[in-house]
């Protein structure tokens, strides 16, 4: 995205458009209004979707069978669908803000379905991405356009729904923005499509972020700001109102291709181009700050890369190419160092085309096929309702496909889901060597867990160690295996720590709330994650630490659970 409105910077600095930097007039159509265009230039954009299409049906009708990331967008999708005023989920890690994930793109997948709105969602990216491309480039950007297409189906592929609708406001966005001229208007309209950017897609908005930082360093304060201040202050107020502190995981070898890619884009791309190298530098800063930093973001910063490195390369090398095929170009000064940026940027583009084309075969492949337990999920949880699981927590160990997140979510609350980023944050000793006997049973205690679900299957790389400690047989002393068939195990926890404090009684504990009974007045705590938009008709909740105080000022059954309505958390 950002690499792309970064060629629309043959505008001379403190806001004079239309005119490179040597004060010629400029020929480069960024800096030409969109009707002065002709239209052989945008048919592209038509071809792009055309060619794409049958791709995305491919997907949708083989491909897409939710596993992977899908897994995550339908558990969203589906508690949207059953709870659609609920601003809190209990169905994971004891508690997940919906906004802290997306605000927007839940309700949307609910409405239209999730391969409705990711395949609408990249055939969408593809078009404006095709657009943006040719209003900030030289010619025709056939090819860029294609592998630009092809970029965006990958991340399709991938189960990134939710990312690819952020994707796609994000490009319409710039595409506001770009331009001979910037009228009000037109910034306005970027401000707010900045704004929803960051409403469907945390991590698109901060790809806008990278984008305007570009725009600043040149001096082009009015795109520059309508893209940063309304990314900035939308993603602080959601962060706010919707709390996620969790951390992705970034190994110091994953900052490897996307800092090269941005070096490379920096490096060849014509010095006329400076939103492009500035905005490659600050990704490129960006990527070692993630490394450096622990945060949410981690390894999603490599998606921009992974998205537009590769049509972005292949506009340069274009470029040069057409430059060098000039009369007397060879003569010209400086001839050696242009054909080495040319070497340079052939290679950088090779990369970026195999490395996208490996991460997509990668999803594909782990996550295409549906395993046969998870075609039978009905009977371990009837068994696991008969045990009355729903009076606590069940940790169903994560597949690699993750599909069990999903299964299980509607029914009982499951103290490990699918986000890795709370998966890290409150199953941290799932990523140390602090796993043992002992600091298990401690962490099942804390989150309140009655019954460990064992999937007969390959478990995710961070629940390896879970699952072979878990069959060593050396937790039998307080794990104890009550049901099985060929898919699935049941373990029961000996003394399960309750969901309740005494004299507090659980009676379901269920994706979206907790009812419990208080047969006299008085003060509990309940070991779920305190939100402040949880209330209790009725009662008063506090935090107490981590997790909830609940206050009766009379016996009776009483109900936690959520709503947008800033609901009074004291009603007693």
């Amino acid at each position: 995205m950002t690499a792309v409105v970064g060629t629309a910077s043959g505008e001379r600095r403190g806001g004079r458009l239309g005119r490179l930097s040597s004060g010629r007039r400029s020929e480069d159509p960024a800096v030409a209004e969109p009707s002065d265009a002709t239209p052989p230039r945008w048919r592209i954009c038509h071809v792009a979707v055309a060619l794409v299409l049958p791709l995305y049906v491919g997907w949708g009708l083989l491909l897409a069978t939710g596993g992977g990331d899908l897994a995550a967008q339908y558990s969203w999708a589906e508690f949207a669908v059953r709870h659609p005023g609920k601003p809190y989920g209990l169905f994971w890690y004891g508690g997940i803000h919906v906004g802290s994930y997306s605000l927007l793109s839940p309700p949307l997948m609910a409405l239209v379905g999730v391969r409705t709105l990711a395949a609408l969602s990249g055939l969408t990216a593809t078009w404006l991405l095709a657009a943006l491309l040719v209003r900030t480039t030289r010619q025709v950007p056939t090819w860029p356009a294609l592998i630009g297409a092809l970029a965006v189906w990958a991340n399709v592929v991938s189960g990134r729904v939710t990312f690819a609708l952020g994707v796609a406001c994000a490009l319409g966005t710039l595409l506001v923005l770009v331009g001979r001229h910037t009228p009000v208007w037109r910034v306005a309209l970027g401000a707010v499509g900045a704004a929803l950017t960051v409403l469907f897609s945390p991590v698109a908005g901060l790809f806008l972020l990278v984008a305007g930082a570009g725009f600043l360093l040149e001096r082009q304060w009015a795109r520059g700001l309508a893209l940063t201040v309304p990314t900035g202050a939308v993603g602080g107020l959601v962060g706010a109102l919707f709390p996620s502190h969790g951390q992705q995981p970034m190994p110091a070898e994953r900052i490897v291709l996307p800092v090269l890619a941005a070096l490379v884009v920096a490096y060849t791309a014509p010095r006329d181009w400076r939103v492009l190298r500035a905005g490659s530098a600050v990704y490129a800063v960006g990527v070692v700050l993630t490394w450096l930093i622990p945060s949410p973001v981690g390894t999603n910063v490599e998606r921009l890369a992974a998205l537009v490195g590769a049509p972005v390369l292949l506009v340069i090398w274009l470029d040069r190419k057409r430059q060098g095929a000039q009369p007397g170009a060879a003569s010209v000064p400086g001839g050696a160092d242009a054909a080495l940026r040319s070497r340079f940027c052939a290679a950088g583009l090779a990369m970026c085309v195999i490395w996208t084309a490996v991460l997509t075969i990668r999803d594909v492949d782990a996550h295409t096929e549906v395993p046969s337990w998870s075609r039978h999920t009905a009977a371990v949880i009837a068994e696991l309702d008969q045990l009355g699981a729903y009076r606590g927590r069940v940790e169903v160990v994560p597949t690699g496909s993750h599909r069990e997140a999903r299964a299980f979510a509607p029914y009982f609350q499951v103290v490990r889901g699918w986000n890795r980023q709370l998966d890290m944050e409150r199953g941290r000793l799932f990523y140390s060597e602090e796993l043992d006997a002992a600091s298990y049973r401690a962490w099942l205690n804390e989150w309140a867990v009655g019954y460990v679900v064992l999937p007969h299957a390959s478990p995710d790389g961070h629940a390896r160690t879970e699952a072979a400690l878990i069959r060593s047989g050396r937790l039998t002393s307080w794990l104890q295996p009550v049901w099985n068939d060929a898919y699935w195990t049941v373990f029961r926890v000996q003394d399960a720590v309750p969901l309740a404090t005494a004299p507090a009684e659980v009676l379901r504990a269920g994706d979206a709330d907790i009812v419990l009974n208080m047969p006299r007045p008085g003060t509990v705590t309940v070991r779920a994650a305190y939100s402040h938009w949880l209330y209790a008709d009725g009662a008063c909740l506090r935090a107490s630490g981590p997790w909830i105080q609940l206050t009766a000022s009379r016996a009776g059954v009483y109900r936690i659970t959520s709503s947008y309505l800033l609901p009074d958390a004291c009603q007693s």
